[in-house]
């Protein structure tokens, strides 16, 4: 049975810092009780085969940023696949992120209830939505910083911008600084220039409502 193991994500673009965790990717002939899918992100090769074969955004960053630190056989299994094909879901994926971006201010606006889920959410949505972008234009990124990263950024400070990306990391991981009501409000008062900024970036044929 092969195993191939590799690191991906800020460890491989030495964005390494307090907010940081080391992305591992383990792919499998078949499961392995001695992986932790707490610990890898767990994938057979069929299914790293089709990714490559969509284009999706993920074989893209692991094609682009992954690192080999283990292999059962000598080889180096993600290399050997060659470039993955053209990212061609532009439209729907921008789509998608403005949506749940737009869904996640919704429900920040109407209940105090789960304030920092639906900012990690509003947090996902913009990451995610320039990531794409930046992918579409051939000029990718995958840092978790990429909405101030691309040509045309995001129109808010970074230190607006941690709010969301601290919210992430409290809603994902249990721990980080307290969002404080300063914060929510800089985080509301931000989101219209979010779903602005979204709407000049996207490609035609997206409605926004």
């Amino acid at each position: 049975m092969s195993t191939h193991i590799y690191a991906f994500g800020s460890v491989c673009r030495g964005e390494i810092d307090s907010a940081s965790d080391i992305d591992l990717l383990a792919c499998l002939s078949r499961s392995k009780p001695e992986i932790d899918p707490k610990k890898f992100s767990i994938y057979t090769y069929d299914r790293i085969r089709k990714l490559w074969q969509e284009g999706n955004p993920f074989s893209w960053h692991l094609y682009l940023e992954s690192k080999l630190i283990y292999t059962s056989d000598g080889s180096n299994f993600l290399m050997d696949l060659g470039k993955p094909a053209k990212y061609t879901k532009v439209l729907e994926d921008c789509a998608k992120f403005n949506k749940l971006f737009l869904e996640s201010y919704h429900s920040l606006m109407k209940s105090s209830n789960s304030i920092v889920f639906n900012l990690s959410c509003m947090f996902l949505a913009a990451r995610n939505f320039a990531t794409c972008h930046s992918l579409g234009i051939d000029k990718p990124t995958f840092s978790r910083m990429s909405p101030l990263l691309i040509d045309q950024r995001l129109p808010i400070t970074k230190e607006a911008f941690d709010v969301f990306a601290r919210a992430r990391i409290l809603s994902t991981r249990g721990h980080g600084e307290t969002i404080s009501e300063i914060d929510i409000n800089i985080a509301k008062s931000s989101a219209p220039i979010i779903l602005d900024w979204m709407k000049k970036l996207s490609p035609r044929g997206i409605c926004y409502e």
